[in-house]
């Protein structure tokens, strides 16, 4: 039975928000967002057998840190060295004008280009569509937070290669991607929110349910706590988020996938792709 060890960079462009967002979650995982997710990759790993993985006993997750916001990137040889590249979630806007996220778009362009292995979580759907040609705005119905239920498109399941046409994962975002890139596919839809993750050709897989907060949802819900507490979110929709919180999730499933196509196992099927502009389950909701 071949094993494999992945080596992936972390793009940690979150944990700077935690520190005046809620650093009591620093005080759990003191190196933010790079230890949530070298923590989740160890436990799906652990609980993983090679037949969830396509046949490869994956003995271990290497993460890298880099911080894309004190604009710290990988060398050329640290790139030619990496399975991919993970990018967190952040409280930025992936339509902003800061210099790191300018520069960041730009980046993505490079990587794009070159067929770098890119994924990550929430943020990252959203700044590489934006990088891309795609839409990000804010969500007209509002938030969406806690645990939800993503629909997967026909052509999701396909790629995926999964008879599953539904999971349960932990979301957290204010904004959205309104029009995907060229050529890219939706993964699902919660009806709520019009793209919950997508992909684009080989290298591009990225997810908006934050698996690391499914594995310790303690994490959001101190940060639900804050925004009950400074009123940026409604407080109705808080208290749903919390009754939602600690339901179960499908969070081993899809850090399997996100694991399966570092390791190169997934393509994009042939068939015309998703419009960019219409839902694939019916009349089009925005987020």
């Amino acid at each position: 039975m071949p094993s494999h060890t992945l080596c992936l960079a972390s793009f940690d462009v979150g944990t700077d928000d935690l520190r005046w967002w809620a650093p009591e979650i620093l005080d759990r995982y003191p190196d933010g967002f790079y230890d949530m997710h070298q923590q989740l990759f160890n436990d799906v790993c652990q609980k993983s057998q090679p037949e969830d993985l396509g046949g490869i006993a994956l003995d271990n997750v290497e993460l890298i840190k880099f911080e894309p916001r004190k604009f710290h990137y990988p060398s050329a040889a640290e790139l030619s060295k990496l399975d991919g590249i993970v990018i967190s979630g952040s409280a930025n806007a992936a339509y902003d004008q800061d210099d790191w996220v300018v520069h960041l778009r730009d980046v993505i362009r490079t990587y794009h280009q070159q067929q770098i292995r890119l994924s990550g979580f929430s943020f990252a759907p959203q700044i590489v569509a934006q990088a891309l040609g795609g839409n990000v705005e804010k969500n007209p119905p509002g938030p969406e937070l806690s645990v939800v239920k993503i629909q997967l498109t026909p052509a999701a399941q396909q790629y995926f290669k999964t008879e599953k046409s539904a999971y349960s994962i932990h979301v957290h975002h204010n904004d959205g991607v309104t029009k995907l890139p060229a050529n890219a596919i939706s993964l699902g839809t919660t009806g709520v929110t019009q793209y919950l993750g997508w992909m684009l050709g080989s290298h591009i897989l990225v997810f908006s349910g934050h698996p690391e907060y499914s594995r310790d949802p303690w994490v959001l819900e101190q940060m639900m706590q804050v925004e009950r507490r400074d009123h940026l979110v409604p407080a109705q929709l808080i208290d749903f988020g919390l009754q939602e919180l600690w339901k179960p999730t499908d969070y081993i499933w899809q850090t399997q996938q996100q694991l399966r196509f570092f390791l190169g196992q997934f393509q994009l099927p042939v068939q015309q792709p998703i419009s960019s502009t219409q839902s694939p389950f019916g009349p089009e909701s925005l987020h």
